[in-house]
């Protein structure tokens, strides 16, 4: 197919000689061909494997005549919502929508329904009925089992149940998708898959749960004692890995089995896959529309590896690419690298060389699969994980000594955000950091100040950050650079207070630091932080303080974000009654210095 689109239209695919497809990719997206984007890289891979795959992007809902353009696909529909959460794309933390989609030609609203995969399951299954309806993508992946929805504020079933479809695929579904493809290729139907690692099903005719299941908490238990969606979390927390068990749980009505992670792909497999001939364009169709915003600030960019043994409580990353990371050959990376430099409309800086967490890179243990624990790194760092910036340090090595034998002008910058507690253990990495890949500021995440906060976060002691920006600064001032931090912060998460946002607050002006990267709460579905969100209660079971109405969540921002005027006078009616007359002074006097 050479450097091709996937098709798109009858036309495209009869210039292909293809009478029909034997897949059809749906997304809300628009049609990017670059490999952050999922159905560019599912596209690709089950194209590689041999397989006919068209892709119908951002289709019309309202009628099924849609769904009918491409003809009937002769295996699937792969039903996808898209590169983020529906829920998320559409609506900030407060629930106000937002003001532009950017993964919409031109930032356009409106081209998208409000459930994806439900709308779109429906409108296929009307168009060809009998043919196989497989859902994946981040939202399928989060939303696999009953869930919270912070727009309704309510617990939901599980989208394979809501949507009525065949399969549902979690984590990032390179594997099961093709051995789902492969076998309806062999003749094979959808009750023929209950095996496969990464899935999710619904209990029908004669498909039954494994003898070996674990069953959770049904939805309706969890509608009538929300307090009890903490040991539901961890229930599957446990068994969410590659040598878990499956889980089985009623939806009210309705049963699906989930199946454990498929095990992530290796080495050769990941840089077969980052080697596919990806344009890393949007489809010519929008370039009279405006583009797709999402693509700009990654178009240049490299993921070096998937996964994440963080176990953040705010992320979900965990139960998408998995704790266990899965990284690219040094290889590969200067390959994509050079085809990089020789791309048409590349300007000479690569934008990102990393991955969930970019210091991971390479990061290795060997019980992974089998241990239930979520953070490798809290509350200390497990003796048996290889933390050591070994592999990362050779393979940024590799990149400068490429750099230096062909693309000497080429910028390369790691954006993506490093784990700053594990940066420490190696003064070689913040070497080379600060002295090549730091364009002057560098990402990274305390995410708070307030001990009890971060222990709930599952995040350092905010001690360790001031031991990494002191090493940050010395190894800045050792390459002769001036660089500084850009710190992310998140207010309102479940167990911090007002008097926690107070208290940061203090340090904040104390320090002259003025935070524009700071996040407001948002419950995303499977992360841990949304047990304690909804039950209350901190994963020991213990009852935590939780902000919940937007009065608390907009004053816990604006303590954060002291130096913006607008928030003043909420500043003054909080601060004053409790005395804190000499901290509002200080901010009015920041305010009125800017």
């Amino acid at each position: 197919m050479g450097n091709a689109f996937l098709p798109t239209t009858c036309r495209e695919m009869a210039a292909l000689g293809w009478d029909q497809p034997d897949i059809i990719l749906v997304t809300a997206d628009a049609y990017v061909d670059h490999p952050s984007f999922g159905v560019a890289l599912i596209g690709r891979w089950l194209a590689s494997h041999g397989f006919k795959v068209a892709v119908l992007e951002q289709p019309d809902w309202h009628s099924v005549d849609a769904f009918r353009s491409l003809g009937q696909p002769k295996l699937c529909w792969a039903i996808t919502s898209g590169c983020i959460d529906s829920r998320l794309n559409m609506y900030a933390s407060m629930g106000n929508k937002r003001k532009e989609d950017v993964y919409s030609p031109g930032g356009k609203l409106g081209l998208r329904p409000d459930r994806p995969l439900q709308v779109y399951a429906a409108r296929a299954r009307e168009a060809y009925k009998g043919v196989p309806i497989i859902l994946g993508g981040l939202e399928a992946s989060l939303r696999r089992l009953a869930h919270y929805d912070y727009i309704e504020d309510k617990l939901k079933r599980s989208v394979l149940a809501d949507a009525k479809a065949d399969l549902l695929v979690h984590g990032m579904g390179e594997s099961a998708i093709l051995e789902i493809a492969q076998r309806l290729q062999a003749g094979k139907g959808v009750d023929d898959m209950a095996d496969i690692p990464g899935i999710a099903y619904r209990i029908v005719r004669q498909v039954a749960a494994p003898a070996e299941a674990v069953q959770l908490p049904s939805l309706e238990s969890l509608e009538q004692s929300p307090d009890s969606f903490m040991e539901y979390q961890l229930a599957y927390q446990e068994q969410a890995r590659p040598g878990g068990k499956p889980v089985v749980q009623d939806q009210s009505p309705g049963v699906i089995v989930v199946n454990p992670p498929a095990a992530p792909l290796v080495e050769e497999q990941l840089d077969a896959l980052y080697a596919l001939p990806f344009t890393r364009k949007w489809h010519p169709k929008y370039d009279k529309l405006g583009g797709v915003p999402a693509l700009k600030p990654i178009q240049f960019s490299i993921a070096t590896h998937r996964g994440c043994f963080g176990g953040c409580s705010f992320c979900a990353i965990y139960f998408h690419q998995g704790k266990e990371i899965a990284s690219r050959s040094e290889r590969s990376i200067v390959d994509e690298a050079q085809r990089i430099a020789g791309h048409k409309e590349f300007k000479g800086t690569i934008e990102d060389v990393g991955g969930p967490t970019a210091n991971m890179y390479g990061m290795k243990c060997p019980d992974a699969a089998r241990c239930p624990r979520m953070s490798c790194l809290f509350p200390a760092v497990c003796p048996k994980l290889d933390a050591s910036h070994t592999r990362a340090n050779a393979m940024l090595k590799s990149l400068l000594k490429w750099r230096s034998a062909h693309h000497r002008k080429v910028n390369i910058f790691i954006a993506s955000g490093i784990r700053h507690d594990l940066a420490l253990k190696s003064p070689e990495y913040l070497g080379l950091l600060a002295r090549y890949f730091v364009g002057g500021h560098l990402k990274v995440a305390p995410e708070h100040t307030c001990s009890g906060v971060l222990e709930l976060m599952q995040k350092p002691r905010n001690e360790v950050f001031e031991q990494f920006e002191q090493a940050f600064a010395e190894a800045g001032r050792k390459a002769g650079k001036e660089q500084y931090l850009v710190p992310y912060f998140i207010s309102g998460h479940p167990g911090a207070t007002t008097e926690d946002a107070a208290a940061m607050t203090e340090y904040l002006v104390r320090r002259n630091w003025r935070p524009r990267q700071v996040q407001d709460f948002v419950p995303v579905p499977l992360a841990l932080a949304t047990a304690m969100y909804v039950s209350g209660r901190s994963p020991r079971g213990k009852a935590i303080h939780v902000a919940r109405g937007r009065a608390e969540k907009r004053l816990q921002m604006a303590l954060l974000q002291y130096f913006d005027k607008r928030n003043f006078k909420q500043l003054e009616a909080y601060l004053t009654p409790r005395g804190k007359h000499k901290l509002l002074a200080q901010i009015k006097r920041l305010q009125t210095s800017r």
